[in-house]
């Protein structure tokens, strides 16, 4: 099965970079652990781009063994960049595994892959700032509470 091409594509990646972010603007990020059945239905209804490193292919092919995600394991690093139309991003977080100078190493035995746990981060990229949606929110709460203060005023008869 492989995933449709939207235009809105869901990227992919072992790692968060602040360059990713520098297509969006202003804006507000949403950030949430998400489960693997919740992924495959984001993927299967928008679409999937993965950006990864070359020597992190045996990486990509374990995750899609273990969790059957079927994500594309890509020949070259894909650049990626948050857009209005694309505005989410998947990091698959790696725990257990040896780095060096922090990044992941290019190979692993099978054993090492044995103790790995993975787990995976959603961000969202909203177009409106978190300070104005908190400002319309405050609005409304005061909108609200005049329309309840008319509704059940006491009329004098």
């Amino acid at each position: 099965m492989s995933y449709p091409q939207t235009g809105k594509e869901v990227f992919v990646s072992f790692s968060l970079s602040n360059t990713m972010f520098s297509g969006i603007g202003k804006g507000t990020i949403t950030r949430e652990e998400v489960s693997v059945d919740y992924l495959k239905e984001l993927f299967e209804k928008y679409g999937v781009i993965v950006s990864a490193k070359p020597e992190q292919r045996k990486l990509l092919k374990e995750i899609n063994e273990i969790y059957d995600l079927k994500l594309e394991i890509p020949e070259n690093l894909k650049i990626i960049h948050l857009s209005e139309k694309n505005r989410r991003l998947v990091v698959i977080s790696v725990q257990g595994l040896k780095r060096f100078n922090g990044s992941l190493l290019p190979q692993y035995t099978e054993e090492e892959f044995q103790e790995a746990t993975f787990s995976f981060v959603k961000y969202y990229v909203q177009s409106r700032h978190y300070d104005d949606l908190v400002a319309e929110n405050a609005k409304l709460k005061r909108d609200l509470e005049v329309e309840i203060a008319w509704r059940t005023r006491e009329c004098d008869i």
